[in-house]
């Protein structure tokens, strides 16, 4: 399998988890207080499970094509005939244009955080950000991989000093919303949406070899890491703030709660969780452009961000309206994937990553989450 790049396991492991950590994550609070901490703490485990079985589906197809991308995969697969090239470009500018309005969302989301320390003007902080963000994966994808270990353990140390500053505080009484299915299926699809990493998943098929044994493990092990950063940062912002959540980087309000410190902490760990997604979509995107026209990786990165930085910056401002917005196209895509799996594997005859995960159960199941995580992306809350 050809990759530009080999990873050890932990770095396999943190792609997934900077992946997942990222433009999701910080939006979840703001959610969960509309809705209830049993329903958050059920809402995570399901997520959880759902998102491990899209994934090994995700890695397995990106295996049986040699550790493509989707579209690619896409295109070996599901067309055929004298149209198929002509949907392969339909689905790469679709699918491409799902990438970039999350990248956008990204830059939007580190340049408020650049505005905050250093009260510069929101233009020159976007560009500042995507400057800075985008030198890690213009150099290539060890050192993405490299950036990503470096930076989940820093934010293990960010969390696990916000969780103890959060102890300290005076508690919040949290008190249930009252129940309502948008709510529930807004923060499901959030949920699903921050502890996903499409991309990341099939940067590691190939920068282990193609090892189902690795990848199996980088999935479960990436997503219960994932899954628990979620938690932690949803329920100390719950608890620390209680039902005064009124931001959209709701651990920067905590963080005020805390003190100087804390302000600081949550800065560094948003802008960490900002930078690790950002690192491995535009390094998605780059792949992607790669494999439809073929030219250099570093011109296809720079002609794939350029419109994502444009975008942020005359495009919609807000976070959570860019986040949501990409939430529901790509789980839309995931209809698509859902589908072209079930043909990749009939054809490969044998399945070394999923087995009986990737069954027609297990594809069903999947295909309702879709759904579900669509109708949640765009759902009005109450």
């Amino acid at each position: 399998m050809e990759s530009e790049a080999r990873l050890s396991n932990w770095e396999a492991i943190s792609m997934i988890v900077g992946n997942s950590i990222g433009t999701g994550i910080i939006a979840v609070p703001y959610l969960a207080m509309k809705n209830s901490i049993r329903s958050v703490l059920i809402i995570a485990a399901i997520a959880y499970c759902m998102n491990v079985i899209l994934h090994l589906i995700i890695a397995e197809l990106s295996y049986n094509n040699g550790g493509k991308q989707l579209v690619k995969s896409f295109e070996g697969e599901l067309f055929h005939g004298k149209m198929k090239k002509v949907f392969s470009w339909i689905l790469f500018s679709v699918y491409g244009l799902a990438i970039m309005i999350g990248v956008s969302g990204n830059i939007n989301g580190g340049a408020q955080i650049f505005v905050n320390w250093f009260g510069m003007p929101l233009p020159a902080a976007q560009v500042l950000y995507y400057v800075l963000a985008g030198s890690v994966v213009f150099i290539g994808m060890k050192a993405v991989g490299i950036a990503q270990k470096g930076s989940v353990f820093l934010l293990f140390l960010i969390v696990a000093a916000m969780t103890v500053g959060t102890v300290l505080l005076p508690h919040h009484a949290v008190t249930p919303a009252p129940f309502h299915w948008n709510n529930l299926l807004a923060l499901y699809s959030m949920v699903v949406f921050a502890t996903s990493a499409n991309q990341a998943v099939i940067q590691v098929v190939k920068g282990v070899d193609g090892d189902p044994r690795r990848i199996r493990r980088s999935i479960f092990a990436g997503f219960g890491i994932s899954t628990g950063f979620v938690l932690v940062v949803t329920l100390s912002c719950l608890i620390g703030i209680g039902g005064g959540v009124d931001k959209e980087l709701a651990y920067m309000q905590l963080g005020e709660k805390i003190g100087s410190w804390g302000i600081l902490c949550a800065g560094i760990f948003s802008l960490l969780a900002l930078l690790t997604t950002f690192w491995t979509h535009t390094l998605a995107l780059r792949d992607v452009m790669h494999e439809q026209v073929g030219l250099p990786n570093r011109l296809c990165w720079v002609l794939a961000t350029i419109p994502c930085i444009l975008f942020a910056v005359f495009g919609v401002s807000s976070f959570i309206v860019l986040t949501r917005i990409m939430s529901g196209v790509v789980v839309l895509v995931s209809l698509m994937l859902i589908l072209t799996y079930g043909k990749s594997r009939k054809r490969a005859g044998k399945s070394p990553i999923c087995g009986i995960i990737g069954t027609v159960p297990f594809q069903a199941v999947m295909m309702v989450s879709t759904i579900l995580c669509s109708i949640g992306a765009v759902i009005k809350l109450t």
